[in-house]
């Protein structure tokens, strides 16, 4: 996995409004690249985006668990809690969750990019967060 970085950045309401118009008029398929996720605002990211999702992306990252059963046991937390972060972050499109072939119907949770930072860039500072470090 290469070092490279998602980045978190915040858009109000207008500002996405100006930039659908504008990739409709373009006829543009996207309008953010595909190593960039959009929230509302901080705080919406800060709902969103807890230490325990924070743990879950940093050890899929490096364990690549082979289902949220395993990830779960190796984050030391509760299957049905993990199950409902990991359902959170890959509708929001942090992670994937793969078939497994098996009867039990296990889902394999996977980084939905090729990443292992994230990089905030809030209003007036940068932060980031290291995949590596946090495992």
């Amino acid at each position: 996995m290469k070092n490279k970085a998602l980045t978190v950045k915040f858009q109000n309401w207008n500002e996405f409004k100006e930039k659908v118009t504008k990739a409709f008029k373009e006829q543009k398929r996207s309008i953010t690249p595909k190593d960039v996720m959009v929230f509302s605002s901080v705080t919406e990211y800060q709902k969103f985006m807890t230490e325990q999702k924070l743990a879950i992306l940093a050890v899929v990252a490096n364990k690549r668990p082979q289902s949220i059963y395993q990830l779960a046991q190796l984050v030391d937390r509760d299957f049905a809690d993990v199950q409902r972060d990991c359902v959170g972050l890959a509708t929001h499109g942090f992670m994937k969750l793969e078939d497994a072939d098996d009867a039990k119907r296990s889902k394999i949770p996977q980084l939905a990019f090729d990443y292992m930072r994230i990089v905030i860039h809030m209003p007036t500072i940068s932060y980031s967060h290291d995949l590596h470090e946090a495992a």
